[in-house]
């Protein structure tokens, strides 16, 4: 121990009149260190450097004798060889993007670093080996009678004042000790009684973040939550006594406020990580935006074993009424800007665009616009997913019907073998 000690400490002597920037976030592509000089006596530096060398590569001469005479069995007690450490696939390179011309940013979300140190023991514990294997997928660590006592940490606003309903942003620790996979759910318990005086039911929340949290450590988990109100139609006016339990709760809460939750629970959105060219087509209203947040992360915002691997296209359609009502916007041209070819971004407003025909922009009239390409991506094995309103639904298996006519298929058919084969995941509320 005390040689590899005195190794590093060599090092960092040896390095001491040099600055090294680089910088914080982890990306696919590595920005290469840039170095400066720090020291105006160059040749000095030079030469007290080279001498330091000399002194090290004696003891990593050393470290290596001691290192085979372990491997022979006869190791010195005192002298300590580092394990080997597991070699990370190259980074695949991307293209640079071309020039945004997408719409204004108008929602702001925290977003963490992503740290290198998931490479270390979170990434131990929360990925599986291969990173790919569903086998062990997290389900119900905790019950809904048994559930974990969490802390909320932050709750942030993601709608504008235009948008025609408030949905937050909502970053629970959970201490490390609920373990979960993209594309879960999370069961939430409300505080008090019922009007019958019983525990108010669970809830059921798409998890919006990565298996690794915003904090990037493996110990908060994000939801996406609307805040539910009930206007009486016949006033106008809302009722207070109807309003959501639940998301008025989560929405209200204040950092440092004690939330009990269950879970991880759902196998449905997982996605299909084993072949990384595999195209992935996320269809979502409203809040149903949720899972595809924690698919985006994994993929491109964070240094994980997924995002080295993949290099197939991830595709996200949201549909929303406005502007103000986009989630998480600026994140997604975030990550168009930097994987202008890996990852698709499009949107449906309804209130303020008008589809072929002249009528509302809805989610399945955007898709319909990119019909050809996404039966091609269909065709050719990519997996789609549907999370938000289950009213969405109707209107967009009527248009891949419409469209599979078009091209002398049975939409039957095709559905039946997309469900055959793994493609099609749906979570509709």
């Amino acid at each position: 121990m005390r040689l590899i000690v005195a190794a590093v400490a060599l090092c960092a002597t040896a390095c001491e009149a040099f600055t090294f920037v680089q910088p914080l976030r982890s990306t696919h592509t590595r920005a290469p260190l840039k170095m400066t000089v720090g020291s105006t006596d160059v040749a000095a530096s030079t030469q007290a450097i080279a001498q330091q060398l000399e002194e090290l590569t004696a003891m990593l001469s050393t470290l290596k004798s001691a290192k085979a005479a372990q491997t022979a069995g006869v190791a010195p007690p005192d002298t300590a060889v580092a394990a080997p450490v597991a070699k990370i696939p190259p980074p695949v390179p991307h293209k640079k993007a071309k020039k945004d011309k997408d719409l204004p940013l108008v929602c702001a979300s925290y977003e963490a670093p992503s740290p290198d140190f998931i490479y270390g023991a979170t990434m131990q514990q929360l990925e599986a080996n291969p990173y790919w294997d569903q086998s062990g997928v997290p389900t119900n660590t905790f019950k809904p009678k048994e559930p974990y006592p969490g802390t909320i940490l932050s709750v942030e606003r993601l709608t504008g004042a235009k948008s025609p309903g408030e949905v937050c942003h909502v970053t629970i620790d959970h201490g490390g000790k609920l373990p979960y996979w993209e594309g879960q759910s999370l069961n939430v318990l409300p505080p008090g009684t019922d009007a019958n005086g019983k525990p108010h039911k669970v809830r059921l929340y798409s998890i919006a973040s990565s298996r690794y949290g915003d904090d990037g450590a493996g110990r908060t988990v994000t939801l996406c939550v609307r805040r539910a109100l009930f206007t009486d139609p016949e006033s106008g006016k809302q009722d207070p006594a109807k309003a959501g339990v639940c998301s008025n709760f989560l929405c209200d809460a204040a950092a440092g406020a004690a939330v009990s939750i269950a879970g991880p629970s759902g196998k449905i959105m997982l996605m299909p990580e084993q072949d990384p060219t595999t195209d992935i087509i996320m269809v979502g209203t409203g809040t149903g935006v949720a899972p595809y947040r924690g698919f985006v992360r994994r993929l491109f915002q964070e240094d994980t074993p997924a995002a080295r691997a993949y290099t197939g296209q991830a595709w996200l359609f949201l549909g929303v009424a406005n502007r103000d009502a986009l989630l998480y916007h600026e994140d997604w041209l975030s990550v168009v800007r930097r994987f202008p070819f890996n990852f698709r971004y499009d949107v449906a407003l309804s209130r303020e665009q008008q589809n072929r025909a002249g009528g509302k922009m809805y989610i399945q009239d955007k898709m319909e616009e990119y019909a050809d390409e996404l039966f091609d991506k269909l065709d050719n094995g990519a997996h789609i997913y549907f999370c938000g309103l289950k009213g969405m639904m109707p209107g967009i298996n009527d248009m891949l019907a419409r469209v599979a006519r078009s091209k002398g298929l049975v939409w039957e058919d095709a559905f039946a073998a997309l469900k055959k084969n793994g493609q099609w995941h749906v979570e509709v509320y």
